[in-house]
């Protein structure tokens, strides 16, 4: 993964770079899809603001970009933040790839078979309420049509 810091009001020292760099290492070992990682460091000069240390993230994925913001009071605590909202986020991402891939996101029904049915297996009165089910056969729009259409049993 390449690694790209930047920084607007703060002089980005080795130290910086390298606790980065360690921190989106372990990013690393567990999602080999992060092609590219782009970090910006900031320090608000304003007293007024208590974290005045903010730390940004852009992970460019494959067909995807995660992007993260954490402000604190310290810097490296800024970072530290970062890396944990990141590592929710890839695990929010490579859930949804493991699904689509899956066919998980096709859902057939909204309701589970227990739910449709009371203990004596007749349909509960109280959820036809709730619900509106619709069937994939036209319905008819006259009453005369109505009267024409064969029974569903």
């Amino acid at each position: 993964m390449k690694v790209i810091v930047n920084g607007r009001n703060i002089e980005l020292t080795p130290a910086i770079k390298e606790h980065i760099e360690e921190k989106l290492s372990k990013l690393n070992t567990h999602y080999d899809f992060v092609q590219e990682a782009h970090v910006f460091l900031s320090v608000e000069k304003n007293p007024s603001i208590k974290d005045s240390h903010c730390a940004e993230a852009t992970l460019h994925c494959q067909g995807s970009i995660v992007r993260v913001s954490v402000a604190s009071a310290d810097l490296y605590a800024s970072i530290d933040d970062l890396v944990k909202k990141l590592e929710r986020g890839l695990r929010k991402h490579k859930t949804k790839l493991i699904q689509r891939s899956q066919g998980r996101h096709h859902a057939a029904s909204i309701r589970k078979p227990e739910e449709d049915t009371g203990a004596d297996g007749a349909l509960d009165e109280d959820d036809d309420e709730d619900f509106v089910v619709f069937d994939s056969e036209p319905v008819p729009s006259t009453q005369q049509e109505e009267k024409e259409a064969p029974a569903l049993t």
